[in-house]
C-alpha cells in the first residue's frame, strides 16, 4: 500500500518528559518495519521486492537535528539513539519514508525546567 499513513503506528520515540535546560539527555528512536532486501524468495519461489528505508529525519519543534539517508546495511526494526540538549520546551518529530513510497512519523514532547 503505497504513501500507507499507518507506517509509523509501531514506532516509538521516548525523551524524558522533564529536563535542565541545557541539560544534555537520550532520545531513542525505534521503527518496526521489515526491511526486505530484494534477494529473499516467497513460498512461491517469487523474490520479495526490496523494501527499505531510504530517508530519516527528525526535528525539534520545526528546526532539523539529524537528515540521514540510509543504506542497505540498515536492520530491519531499527533502533536509534542520540544524545542532544535544548533550551526550552518543545516537541521532537520523525519522519521516514521507504522504498515503496510509504511513510511514517512520530513525535514526543519534553518540558525544560529551569
Amino acid at each position: 500500500m503505497a504513501n500507507e499513513p499507518t507506517l509509523g503506528r509501531n514506532a516509538r520515540l521516548i525523551v524524558p518528559p522533564l529536563v535542565r535546560a541545557g541539560e544534555e539527555f537520550l532520545v531513542k528512536l525505534l521503527i518496526q518495519h521489515p526491511m526486505e532486501t530484494g534477494f529473499r524468495r516467497d513460498v512461491n519461489g517469487d523474490v520479495i521486492e526490496a523494501n527499505l528505508l531510504e530517508s530519516l529525519s527528525m526535528d525539534f519543534d520545526g528546526q532539523p537535528v539529524f537528515i540521514a539517508r540510509t543504506m542497505h546495511a540498515l536492520t530491519a526494526n531499527p533502533f536509534l539513539t542520540f544524545v542532544v540538549a535544548v533550551k526550552q520546551s518543545g516537541t521532537f518529530s520523525a519522519r521516514w519514508k521507504d522504498a515503496l513510497g510509504n511513510a511514517g512519523s512520530i513525535s514526543a514532547s519534553v518540558r525544560v525546567a529551569g
